[in-house]
């Protein structure tokens, strides 16, 4: 629990081991859109934001020190199937299916941003749009992964996407869910670009909050079904939403919810804190600022000033002073991590 800071030397040598993989997947990775489109804003653009997916990977590995937290370990090694929805350039399938040659593994992304030929034998890729449902039988896969589509996903369609992640589970199987907290603890620069990044993403629908709405019903399905025990919960006690639906939308979406989530048992919560850059968070806060960097300088650097309505030199300029206030000021973010079992039938 909490943060990690290993040597600068021991991890920084982790991440180079793997740009000879980074490298051989960006040889077949989107090439840059020639149009920009606010409305796909968190959809990899060019290989700069691949180059950063694969390096988040890699942190959050770090972090929670495994690629899975669920009690999987055992069926990995027969014939397991699984599934990674949101899988991005397909990093953690890549490593999980070498190492894990015995089970079949599939990965869905709405962009095209992962390899087509440089794949072991037992990973399939399928690009497809999560909403519109998954393609294969009830029942079919041994484990579920759904990571970082909280800024992609509305509010609304969440029911859908878990009701279906469910409903392709096998009973006594395992579904995971990682995001990453969208809300900062950070001081008055950085909020200056972080608050009308948050705002736009709420007028697509999404909620900000939805971590803490997953946490929260879990939660309460878990105590109503006895089957967690209080030390292994994360518990927050009161859930402020902030969305843009209707009272009474919103009480709905949250009734589906939590009766979608009912269908889990043994559920558990994992919170990391993370400091951000190298004065306050070690070689971890350092390599996370690093992601920060890409993400504002590359990432959302057309869809930011548009919004802020200043020019993209005035919006770099305020981005600098970030780096400055990082290291004068402690600023965090947190990653969760949910998983659960399918009850069985």
């Amino acid at each position: 629990m909490g943060n990690s800071h290993p040597s600068g030397r021991s991890f920084r040598s982790k991440l180079a081991k793997k740009k000879s993989l980074q490298k051989l997947i960006n040889s077949e990775s989107l090439k840059q859109q020639p149009i920009y489109d606010p409305s796909k804003f968190h959809l990899p653009k060019n290989d700069k934001d691949i180059d950063r997916m694969h390096e988040q990977h890699f942190l959050f590995k770090h972090i929670w020190e495994c690629n899975f937290s669920s009690p999987i370990e055992r069926i990995l090694h027969q014939p397991a199937i699984v599934l990674d929805v949101g899988c991005g350039p397909g990093t953690w399938l890549l490593e999980m299916s070498t190492t894990y040659p015995q089970s079949q593994f599939y990965g869905i992304d709405i962009a095209h941003a992962f390899p087509k030929e440089i794949k072991p034998g037992n990973l399939e890729f399928i690009q497809s749009d999560i909403t519109n449902g998954i393609k294969f039988d009830d029942d079919y896969f041994d484990f579920v992964r759904m990571s970082l589509l909280a800024t992609f996903l509305q509010e609304d369609k969440w029911v859908g996407v878990l009701r279906e992640l469910i409903r392709v589970l096998k009973p006594g199987g395992y579904i995971e869910i990682i995001e990453h907290e969208l809300q900062y603890n950070i001081g008055p620069c950085f909020s200056t670009l972080i608050t009308p990044l948050l705002n736009f993403i709420r007028s697509t629908g999404a909620n900000i909050q939805i971590v803490q709405k997953i946490d929260s019903l879990l939660t309460t399905s878990s105590s109503s079904n006895h089957h967690v025990s209080p030390s292994s919960r994360n518990v927050f006690s009161t859930l402020h939403s902030t969305n843009t639906l209707t009272n009474t939308s919103s009480h709905q979406i949250n009734q589906n919810l939590s009766n979608t989530l009912s269908k889990l048992t043994n559920t558990h919560s994992d919170t990391r804190t993370v400091l951000i850059g190298s004065a306050h968070g070690g070689q971890t806060g350092k390599v996370f600022e690093e992601l920060l960097k890409s993400y504002f300088e590359n990432t959302v650097v057309d869809l930011l000033p548009w919004y802020m309505e200043i020019s993209q030199e005035k919006y770099l300029e305020l981005w600098k002073s970030c780096h400055k206030e990082f290291k004068n000021r402690e600023s965090s973010t947190k990653l969760h991590k949910f998983w659960g079992m399918k009850i069985g039938q």
